[in-house]
């Protein structure tokens, strides 16, 4: 399950990165945001039921297109991603990520595990922010599959039941 939230948070900052087009200054920090989400899992295997992810945390997007994610998480306490916009997938511990423009203001990230995808978009227009998370199966598969510091958690589809965001 720290995995599954370590994707979304990924997504995150991704889409928070991505959302704002770069200026001619090198390296410069043209995009801010703050985000959180709180999410439910079911659990098979481990064998858990109703826990609670909540994870919070701030992203930035450089002119030189990166982007860094800082978060806090219940599953994985403090983290930071750095990702380059539009990159080939990285790998990631039990499958990869990526980021992209998927319209004028939203971007797109995705982290792909064995059985499923978690697709983060996150929308920035002034001083608005919309976040929107999405968990897919791939064709043939019935569980959510999510790697973490225990190991592999096979779940059902997680219940995202709070996700927001807000330039700063």
């Amino acid at each position: 399950m720290s995995k599954f939230k370590s994707a979304c948070i990924f997504g995150i900052l991704t889409i928070l990165v991505a959302s704002h087009p770069a200026s001619s200054e090198a390296a410069s920090v043209t995009v801010r945001a703050k985000f959180s989400f709180d999410a439910v899992a079911d659990c098979m295997q481990p064998s858990v039921r109703d826990f609670p992810v909540h994870a919070e945390g701030t992203g930035t997007l450089s002119t030189d297109r990166t982007a860094t994610l800082d978060m806090d998480s219940n599953v994985e306490g403090r983290v930071q991603y750095t990702a380059k916009l539009g990159a080939k997938p990285t790998e990631a511990i039990g499958g990869s990520a990526s980021l992209r423009v998927a319209g004028r203001h939203t971007l797109k990230a995705v982290r792909e595990y064995p059985n499923n995808y978690i697709i983060v978009y996150m929308t920035v227009r002034g001083n608005s922010c919309a976040l929107r998370i999405e968990n897919r199966l791939k064709p043939g598969k019935r569980q959510y599959a999510f790697q973490g510091n225990i190991g592999t958690a096979l779940c059902s589809k997680p219940r995202i039941v709070r996700a927001e965001c807000a330039p700063y």
